[in-house]
């Protein structure tokens, strides 16, 4: 990320040059001073838009776009986490301040709040009352890779019942996604895929990817809703994507992707309810490689390295994508769908 205060220290000694310029003795003429000092305010402009889009750059995809609150997406979650009988694993908030995770059975989810069913020798007294826990739980899923996800609640109620006792937390006003990997990968409907195209990457040796479409070479590929055995998405996130091709469709494929482990890509997603997301420009470098004997298919994986909103400009401003954020709006984007297909029972 750009330093702000050396930009700024360069800019005020660019200044006082100019200022230094201007006054001395025998220096320049008024016409000249004035020449200066426009190209000074010319350069510092620049300076400062450059400033503005790697400072745009370094911060994107940092907003808490893996999270919920809307109460029915909220409700949805936690109805499939009783429905699969997951366990939560509650611990005092801050977690630093608590001396163990103790791990309870989801018994009750009503307007009062969520119900955890305490093991055996755990005594919750009045005094917990009040105080914030932590809790941490994943959906399973038939031949898939669990959800994770994660809350911060208070208690507000505390019972015994028999032998057993209950700890009653209010229901979280936020439920974020806590996933192992970096990003939440959503296995696509193709209806939601309104365009998909990729090009081999056109770069000039010096990794600086091409800006101007016009001279990208043509496309190795285009996705259609009607014919998804040729190219299949499998999966999305916001920092990358896996892909499915049938090699009997790609001649010489498997040369094409070692010596072309950068793709061009353009996706172009359908908007969700309350959010149009842009078509992107993305530059993709190969993560992973598999075959898929069973289906004849090559799957590769790829991670978003750079992108660039498709505005209708005639060329592309890449901006790189940390990979530990992703891309911001895609990371939304994907979010926001997973909890939609979640109400509609599609993955659980």
């Amino acid at each position: 990320m750009i330093d702000i205060h050396s930009f700024q220290a360069s800019t005020d000694g660019l200044f006082r040059q100019i200022s230094m310029n201007a006054m001395e003795p025998g220096g320049h003429q008024p016409e000249g001073s004035l020449l200066m000092t426009t190209a000074g305010l010319v350069a510092a402009v620049v300076l400062g838009y450059a400033a503005w889009r790697r400072f745009k750059a370094g911060n994107q995809g940092r907003g808490h776009s893996g999270s919920t609150t809307v109460p029915r997406e909220i409700s949805a979650i936690l109805d499939q986490a009783q429905l699969k009988r997951s366990r939560m694993d509650v611990s005092f908030h801050p977690i630093a301040t608590s001396r163990q995770t103790i791990s309870c059975t989801l018994h009750e989810l009503a307007p009062s709040g969520v119900t955890l069913e305490m093991p055996l020798g755990v005594n919750p007294s009045e005094s917990w009352i009040g105080k914030l826990m932590a809790c941490y739980f994943r959906v399973p899923r038939e031949h898939k890779a669990p959800y994770f996800y994660t809350f911060v609640s208070a208690v507000n109620a505390v019972r015994k019942q028999g032998d057993i006792h209950y700890l009653t937390l209010d229901i979280p006003a936020k439920v974020e996604l806590g996933q192992k990997r970096r990003h939440l990968r959503l296995e696509l409907p193709s209806r939601d895929i309104k365009d998909f195209r990729v090009w081999p990457a056109a770069e000039d040796g010096t990794f600086h990817f091409e800006p101007d479409p016009q001279k990208w070479p043509a496309p190795l590929a285009v996705y259609s809703r009607e014919d998804t055995a040729a190219l299949r998405v499998l999966d999305l996130s916001g920092g990358g994507i896996k892909l499915a091709f049938d090699p009997a469709r790609y001649d010489g494929l498997d040369d094409f992707v070692v010596k072309h482990p950068v793709l061009f890509m353009r996706l172009e997603l359908e908007p969700l309810e309350g959010m149009v997301i842009p078509p992107y420009f993305l530059a993709a470098r190969l993560r992973t490689k598999a075959q898929d004997f069973d289906n004849n298919q090559l799957m590769l994986g790829y991670e978003f390295v750079e992108c660039c909103s498709s505005d209708g400009a005639e060329t592309i401003d890449w901006i790189k994508i940390e990979p530990e954020h992703g891309i911001d709006e895609l990371v939304t984007w994907v979010f926001k769908r997973h909890l939609e297909l979640y109400r509609e029972r599609e993955i659980v």
